[in-house]
């Protein structure tokens, strides 16, 4: 078989397809009897199909965009009481810290300028705060093993002067004891999450007076009050990226509401509730997005630095790296050097975060949002409990048993905070896909009849041509002729007078026919027959 005699057969097999295919535009072409009015056609038919191209292109775009909808739902009913976790600001109690070997340096050194040179202080007070609260938070492995026996942290009752939940006092068994690098010992109400609030309002919530003490901070401390943060039960509590503070002299109160968060993972976003790739080195029961961070941070300053940050977690009895705290006289100053400028790169001209670092935030997220206000505490005419029975190794005024004295101290050193549901209603927002798969198919569907008339019958039309043209190829026809695609123009002009030769050959035979019966009668008159008689 030829590439001629291949092309020919294939020629009619599309032409019989235009006469018989549903799609718009193509039977015109197929069937148009002018060349003009094929080549109109055909424009016709290429400009519809890149509208159709077109506007595709956008429906694809946004397809594989992956929208989504935000769906809220509100509920109301009893709500789980979240944990709560305070630090006093102050991590360490200044009168003992100053027995202990580096702290006790540390403290000299701020307030004595002619030492600061061992820990590299700048003059500038701003500079050499920072400089002071980042040795001491890199002392913090030492600190805690000190702080077993000489309780250089605060204790629970150091802190906590009075304790009520749900309208019932609570007592120091009710908290989970954690130590924090950076403000020492904190305590977490609700660790296991086993208290419920059915009510609103700070009757039925947390309330605290808490104890904060001014004359033992450390002379670095900026701030006088209470951090705390309110977090799910089984997330751990990181107070010093998350946490709020309640200042000493004053009543906070915080309003929380419940929201929760579900996002649509991959391909909608980049979100995660299995973890990365980061090693995580924090025992949390689920996936926190801090805390992978951290892990990542961790690993940046042993592969940069070659030791370990203590205020962050890490892999516990390994040999292979060893604390960034090398003592006051050891290369902790280098040290410090080498972790600032990992944890204050801008990305640009060093570490990026976001970048270098795999962690994607959690699809599921649990939120207390909270509206926090404030009052002046203790009212002028208030005389708190404490000032009518003070705590024995708790009276930090003098005299002793001066009312006056005591409220004046606790305007300076203590704290007033209440935690509640401000309405037992909660949000519930989860994702879903905005332009679904259906919604492709329907709107390309759509596309397809507008522009080029074509239907699901179409489409199995095209596959039945399909078909016929493999059929065609694989049974290798042989040669034949076609006259419509065999002769060239002058054939089928030849081809043409032809047939009207022999058309006009039939006209005239059939003339000639119906003049040799006339010849018969050679114009001679002949009688007719009687007519027949009607009977009588």
């Amino acid at each position: 078989m030829t590439h001629g005699t291949l092309w020919k057969g294939a020629a009619s097999i599309l032409i019989d397809f235009s006469a018989w295919t549903s799609t718009h535009g193509i039977p015109h072409i197929g069937l148009a009897n002018a060349r003009w009015l094929r080549i109109f056609w055909i424009i016709i038919f290429v400009i519809c199909c890149v509208m159709f191209v077109y506007q595709e292109a956008l429906i694809l775009i946004k397809y594989f965009s992956y929208p989504v909808n935000v769906d809220t739902a509100l509920s109301f009913g009893e709500r789980v009481y979240p944990a709560v976790t305070i630090c006093n600001i102050n991590a360490y109690k200044l009168s003992l810290a100053k027995a202990h070997p580096d702290l006790g340096k540390l403290i000299n050194a701020y307030t004595n300028e002619s030492t600061n040179a061992d820990f590299g202080f700048e003059t500038t007070t701003y500079d050499k705060q920072l400089r002071a609260t980042r040795w001491m938070n890199l002392m913090y492995s030492n600190l805690e093993e000190y702080d077993k026996t000489n309780k250089i942290a605060y204790t629970y009752d150091d802190l906590v002067i009075t304790c009520t939940y749900n309208t019932e006092s609570c007592n120091e068994t009710e908290w989970k004891q954690y130590n924090d690098p950076y403000y020492g010992r904190c305590f977490t109400f609700n660790y296991d999450g086993g208290k419920k609030s059915s009510r609103a309002g700070p009757l039925y919530g947390l309330s605290l007076v808490l104890r904060v003490n001014q004359a033992e901070y450390l002379p670095w401390a900026q701030s006088a009050g209470i951090t705390f943060l309110v977090h799910e039960p089984s997330d751990h509590p990181f107070v010093y990226t998350s946490g709020y503070y309640a200042a000493a002299g004053s009543a906070s109160s915080v309003g929380i509401r419940y929201i929760s968060k579900k996002k649509l993972s991959a391909p909608y976003s980049d979100c995660t509730d299995n973890g990365s790739e980061q090693k995580i080195y924090y025992e949390t029961n689920r996936y926190q997005t801090e805390a992978c961070v951290r892990s990542c941070l961790q690993d940046k300053f042993t592969a940069t630095c070659g030791c370990f940050d203590p205020t962050y977690e890490y892999l516990n009895g390994s040999a292979e790296f060893s604390s960034c705290y090398k003592g006051t006289k050891g290369d902790t100053s280098k040290n410090i050097v080498c972790m600032e400028k990992i944890t204050d790169s801008d990305g640009v001209n060093g570490f990026d975060i976001n970048k270098d670092c795999d962690c994607p935030q959690s699809c599921t997220d649990c939120i207390y949002k909270m509206t926090l206000s404030t009052a002046y505490w203790p009212a002028i005419k208030y005389t708190p409990t404490e000032c009518v029975n003070p705590v024995p190794g708790h009276i930090y005024w003098a005299p002793k048993d001066d009312k006056k004295a005591c409220k004046e101290w606790y305007k300076s050193n203590t704290v007033y905070l209440e935690i509640y549901y401000e309405r037992m209603n909660y949000q519930a927002l989860t994702e879903s896909e905005a332009y679904a798969f259906l919604a492709l198919v329907s709107d390309t569907g759509g596309q397809v009849g507008l522009w080029l008339g074509m239907s699901v019958i179409s489409v199995i039309e095209f596959g039945t041509l399909f078909v016929l043209l493999l059929c065609y190829c694989l049974t290798r026809p042989k040669e034949a002729y076609l006259p419509q695609f065999d002769d060239t123009d002058e054939q089928k002009q030849r081809e043409w007078q032809r047939k009207m030769q022999l058309k006009l050959e039939k006209e005239n035979n059939r003339k000639l026919s119906a003049g040799s019966l006339d010849s018969i009668y050679n114009g001679k008159d002949v009688d007719l027959p009687p007519a027949i008689q009607a009977a009588n």
